[in-house]
């Protein structure tokens, strides 16, 4: 069976090469944050601190009107005016992010009635995943009603190998709806939720998190971590000639519908959120979402 991976690629550009090195904490105690994301906004690209929460951004561009973007799951998002004389050894501290619950209505769970939303049954053909340039990618879903509770998600990814399959460690989040533009907005989990697996089907139960959908419509988003564990070596066409590049896992089922409506949106290191741009007809991700209501 052969399958299509869509590779999410960035710009080229053509300057010399400065590095922003350094270590991301908690303010708070001063403990590391591993895998925290750290972006350059206005060019767009980024990386992960590694497990000790070290880090190292290689910026192809010697301009100073540029910002670092410095973020985690349950901390304050940093930005950071560039400054060239301050590029190595930084060490960039943020704030525990302080929850406010709003106020909803729980109902009992024994009255709860249950549904499955953008279920799938197989893997498709196509998958989509990231050179490293764009940070998440999130399929929209819609519940019956106000103040769900999200109980379970189902993923397909790409994992061929029998003997060895595609191993890949990732972050999943939760995100409200911003009724505005359409796009992802706030956490609706302030926890790390991490899956490390080999497996092609994820199914993970999310009843511990207990997470609330305040209004019917939210986002499941995949977050890449651009580390060298997910890191894959490969060749493309450019022009004609082979072109090395380096794609992270995991490849997410990328499904094609043709009568329906773009439902996958991106996030670039710029923090904005875009829809994805339709290719064959592919509208939507493999991940579907188990709500009670």
């Amino acid at each position: 069976m052969k399958f299509l991976i869509f590779l999410l690629f960035p710009s080229l550009h053509l300057f010399g090469q400065t590095a922003f090195c350094g270590k991301v904490i908690s303010i708070k105690n001063k403990e590391i944050i591993p895998f925290a994301t750290i972006g350059l906004m206005k060019e767009n690209i980024g990386t992960n601190a590694n497990e000790g929460g070290i880090f190292s951004l290689i910026s192809k561009n010697n301009k100073t009107d540029d910002t670092l973007i410095i973020s985690c799951v349950g901390y304050l998002t940093k930005l950071l005016p560039v400054e060239r004389n301050k590029i190595g050894n930084l060490v960039i501290e943020l704030t525990d992010l302080e929850k406010i619950l709003d106020e909803v209505i729980v109902k009992s769970s024994n009255t709860r009635k249950s549904i499955t939303i953008n279920e799938f049954s197989k893997c498709p053909k196509h998958f989509i995943t990231t050179s490293g340039y764009q940070r998440q990618i999130a399929q929209y879903f819609r519940t019956a009603e106000n103040n769900s509770l999200l109980t379970n998600i189902k993923i397909c990814r790409r994992s061929i190998g029998i003997l060895d399959p595609d191993k890949t460690i990732f972050r999943i989040r939760i995100y409200d709806i911003d009724t505005v533009k359409r796009s992802p907005s706030k956490d609706l989990c302030d926890q790390i939720i991490e899956i490390k697996t080999r497996s092609k089907f994820i199914n993970l139960n999310l009843d511990q998190y207990k997470i609330l959908i305040p209004s019917k419509e939210f986002f499941v988003a995949i977050e890449w971590l651009k580390i060298p564990y997910n890191a894959n070596k490969g060749t493309t066409k450019v022009n004609g000639n082979d072109v090395e590049h380096i794609t992270y896992s995991p490849s997410i089922g990328w499904t094609e519908n043709k009568n329906a409506e773009m439902t996958a949106w991106m996030l670039d290191y710029n923090n904005i959120w875009r829809p994805m741009f339709k290719m064959n007809n592919m509208t939507s991700l493999s991940i579907s979402a188990t709500v009670k209501y």
